[in-house]
């Protein structure tokens, strides 16, 4: 009988030695999962396009800046406002008018006070012209006040009164801003339009107009708008949204100007922002 013939299989393992303290040793290796290739380009895609928008955002997001606002207080109506708004009264026939008028007790005695500019001008508005003759120590210390100050008035032009370019009423000069940036008006525009009481025909008429002179509370108004839309509540979160978050915001733009960029928007809105910190509304 022929002896049966046996078959052996011998399967070869490849296995890595080490000689470690005078004898060979196993080293074990670590599987390692290997995704198809179409796989790892999905990922390499992937993680690239998350670096670009990552540092696109952070390019995009405003960095918050908060301007310096020099405030006194008024000593008629104990109001801190900005230091251009003010006057210094020296005169101590000054004080007593201003006293007189507004029937204030002692705070205008002590030192030289600040008082607000608006209130020189009411006793202008109110007594000018009406003062014929002066028989009296009051009479001429009025008379007197009104042609000083009517003169000083005169000199600076903020004081003077011009008409908004939205509501048509005419203030004083520093009631107003005068808006001189094209853009700003633009980023201005873009909130009227989005509440529905301007027009696009409308807004590119009021970007022609180079000097712009706009009520402050119109400024604010179009400023919270812009925060509504984007439900946001103040610069700070503003400044976390991206370009893409103001979309809308932009193809309102672009129909008042095709050329105006996100960008531009931006940074005119910033702007905008901090000259209404600085309105006398605001403070």
């Amino acid at each position: 009988m022929s002896e049966p013939i046996f078959e052996y299989e011998v399967t070869e393992e490849e296995n890595n030695f080490t000689f470690i303290n005078g004898e060979f040793v196993e080293v074990k290796q670590e599987e390692i999962e290997e995704k198809p290739e179409y796989l790892l380009e999905q990922d390499i895609k992937k993680e690239t396009n998350d670096d670009f928008f990552e540092n696109n955002e952070a390019d995009d997001k405003i960095s918050e800046v908060v301007p310096e606002v020099s405030m006194m207080k008024c000593e008629i109506c104990q109001k801190s406002t900005p230091r251009s708004l003010l006057r210094l009264v020296k005169s101590e026939d000054d004080k007593t008018v201003l006293s007189d008028y507004f029937e204030v007790e002692g705070s205008l005695e002590a030192i030289p006070p600040y008082v607000c500019v608006s209130h020189i001008q009411k006793i202008i508005d109110d007594n000018d012209g009406k003062v014929k003759r002066s028989s009296t120590p009051s009479e001429k210390r009025l008379r007197l006040f009104i042609t000083k100050n009517k003169r000083m008035m005169k000199v600076n032009n903020k004081f003077r009164r011009r008409a908004c370019q939205f509501c048509h009423e005419f203030k004083e000069c520093y009631l107003l801003y005068r808006i001189y940036s094209k853009h700003i008006r633009i980023v201005l525009m873009v909130g009227f339009v989005l509440r529905g009481t301007h027009s696009i025909d409308q807004a590119k008429s009021y970007i022609t107009n180079n000097r712009g002179e706009t009520c402050h509370s119109h400024c604010k108004e179009s400023i919270d708008m812009v925060f509504e839309h984007l439900g946001v509540r103040n610069i700070e979160e503003f400044s976390k949204c991206s370009t893409l978050m103001m979309k809308t915001l932009m193809d309102i733009a672009k129909k008042i100007d095709s050329n105006f960029t996100a960008v531009q928007f931006i940074e005119a809105f910033k702007w905008l922002f901090m000259k209404h910190l600085k309105f006398p509304s605001s403070l």
